[in-house]
């Protein structure tokens, strides 16, 4: 059960934003990016807001750099799990 529609994890976009800026988002079928996304998201702190306005308040941008620079070493770390992980599976 949800507590709210409305509560969200800011993480979760600043995530998608990173995929996208990086260019991710071309390079993977949806399967594998949300394997990644997911892997990723572990990695990370959450920031549960109600409002995207709400996270200008709750974040300094000095703290958004630091998690922007985390999500970049959190999804190039998880890559390297996923392509490690795809080498060990049997072919068929």
């Amino acid at each position: 059960m949800r507590l709210s529609e409305e509560i969200h994890n800011f993480t979760e976009y600043l995530v998608g934003e990173q995929l996208h800026h990086l260019e991710i988002t071309k390079e993977y079928d949806a399967d594998t990016l949300q394997d990644l996304s997911c892997l990723v998201l572990n990695r990370l702190p959450p920031r549960y807001i109600r409002h995207d306005v709400d996270v200008l308040s709750a974040i300094s941008d000095e703290e958004r750099a630091q998690l922007v620079e985390k999500t970049k070493i959190a999804i190039q770390e998880a890559l390297k799990f996923l392509e490690q992980d795809r080498r060990q599976q049997p072919r068929d």
